[in-house]
């Protein structure tokens, strides 16, 4: 699936997603909260190897307007595994703001520890590297791009992504 994120403005830009059967979607968003949080959500999908999240699901079919839906009833049969990202997600925006790696995992060890259950075993210090890493050049891509032009990804989908089923978050 082509993801791509048009600079509309400094504020706005588009998402538009082009999955491999050819169909196409295109929203409009609002850049301050939704770029960041969208792209640490490729980020982490795609440096954990996972199909459950955001972009998994938008690539196994689920519209854009789907995944919006606040009726809950579009994604009810996805809630839990997408509860579970958003959250790993959620708290990965503190590794984007300096946070390191090490300091991240240990606060989410931490979190988890204190609702009784624990951390997936591939959540780790590295994971979390990696995910800054990739963050670093995504929004070193965003600011490169100029307005009118887009910053296009790929999501390569369950073959390169094996991991398709483990589910993140506190267990």
């Amino acid at each position: 699936m082509r993801v791509t994120f048009h600079k509309i403005s400094d504020d706005r830009h588009a998402l538009e997603i082009e999955r491999d059967d050819g169909r196409r979607e295109r929203v409009e968003c609002e850049t301050r909260s939704l770029l960041v949080h969208d792209l640490l959500h490729f980020a982490v999908e795609s440096e954990a190897r996972l199909e459950i999240g955001l972009w998994g699901t938008l690539a196994r079919g689920k519209t854009l307007a789907e995944m919006n839906d606040r009726s809950g009833q579009a994604m009810a049969a996805e809630g839990a595994d997408l509860a579970a990202v958003e959250q790993l997600v959620g708290a990965l925006h503190g590794s984007v703001k300096g946070r390191s790696a090490a300091e991240v995992v240990e606060g989410m060890r931490r979190f988890a520890a204190a609702l009784g259950s624990s951390l997936p075993g591939w959540l780790t210090a590295p994971l979390v590297a990696a995910v800054q890493e990739r963050m670093r050049r995504l929004l070193g891509r965003w600011r490169a791009t100029p307005h009118g032009a887009g910053m296009v990804l790929e999501w390569r989908g369950a073959s390169a992504n094996p991991r398709t089923t483990d589910r993140p978050g506190p267990r």
